[in-house]
């Protein structure tokens, strides 16, 4: 931990002072949190940073697509608008934010993605029944609204029972805040896990009230931009704008020299970087060389203004599904609340 953290300390006590009043005025009633009616499954974390809430509600979508009608509220990080949106085929990532384009481009076409600011105003809008689920992306901290089923998602390499709160670590509020869920998944966790470490979570996940499941990330096969075959490339020139990418840097390792560009979470790309990316493409041998970019940059960089020079290059979108351990009580876990409502 950098000592810049622990000079913040007494602003770090100060936030925490904070969180607690706020969060016991709401567990008392002194604040109003608005119960939503129906089914609602909030998705959450309680640090800053990427720790796969947008694959696990994509993961949800699919999983109850077939039997219920699917809402998706999301505040619209990083959007050039305001106001409540419910998304259609003109939108683009600057209209809705990046995440909420990308579950809009994996809905069925009865579901509903929406993007609000104010979400108790934008539940108000909705027309719901009970063949609805509402999920609500990144709304742990929000309890304006509670949800009648949360899922909190931590990082298995930064698991929120050894973080702290901001600026010490990454929290956004005191650890205790996890009882307010109904289990917890723990994300990005390694193809194996020893069984006194898997027990070791599991313990801690309890002491908070908390049920633990395991999930890791699933690599599905490179998608092109352009419609061209995949070459037989053994150079990939990997573009990021998101919180953590090292774990897919790791994975196309195995396949691929990498070169890394990395922006910041949310980045809003320009055309003069993307020249800047394919005079850098053209350094290497072209025939052995491919650019890589995530889904949820993807939504950014196919801006119409930027899509026509990507078009070019050989650029390939790299898809990430979840493959959750006991996948099967996972799902009865939410199927036993959505049948109760």
């Amino acid at each position: 931990m950098s000592a810049w953290r622990w000079i913040l300390f007494p602003l770090g006590l100060l936030y925490w002072v904070i969180t607690r009043i706020r969060n016991a005025c709401y567990d008392a009633g002194i604040f109003t949190s608005h119960e939503i009616e129906g089914n609602s499954i909030c998705i959450g974390n309680l640090n800053v940073g990427g720790s796969g809430k947008s694959p696990l509600t994509l993961y949800l979508m699919k999983a109850f697509q077939s039997t219920h009608t699917i809402q998706v509220l999301s505040r619209g990080y990083g959007r050039k608008t305001k106001g409540h949106i419910q998304l259609t085929p003109a939108h683009h990532a600057a209209d809705v934010g990046d995440e909420p384009l990308m579950y809009f481009k994996q809905k069925n076409p009865q579901d509903e993605i929406h993007v609000s600011e104010n979400r108790i105003k934008a539940i108000g809008n909705l027309n719901r029944d009970s063949n609805h689920i509402l999920l609500l992306d990144d709304a742990f901290q929000h309890r304006k609204v509670r949800a009648g089923f949360s899922i909190l998602v931590s990082d298995f390499n930064a698991p929120f029972f050894n973080d702290f709160i901001l600026p010490i670590g990454n929290l956004r509020e005191p650890r205790r805040g996890a009882k307010r869920a109904d289990l917890v998944l723990f994300t990005k966790c390694p193809s194996e896990i020893s069984a006194d470490t898997k027990k070791r979570y599991t313990e801690k996940a309890a002491q908070h009230g908390l049920r633990a499941f395991f999930s890791k990330i699933a690599y599905a096969p490179l998608q092109s931009v352009n419609g061209i075959p995949l070459p037989e490339a053994t150079h990939a020139l990997l573009v990021t704008g998101i919180a953590n990418p090292q774990p897919l840097k790791n994975h196309l390792e195995k396949t691929f020299t990498v070169s890394h560009i990395k922006f910041s979470d949310h980045h809003e790309f320009t055309q003069e970087e993307i020249k800047k990316i394919h005079k850098k493409f053209d350094t290497f041998e072209a025939t052995k060389t491919i650019i890589i970019t995530t889904e949820k940059d993807f939504m950014r960089l196919s801006a119409m203004e930027l899509y026509p020079e990507l078009s070019r290059y050989p650029w390939f979108i790299q898809p990430i599904e979840l493959s959750i351990d006991h996948e099967s009580e996972f799902l009865t876990s939410i199927q036993a609340y959505v049948r109760k409502n």
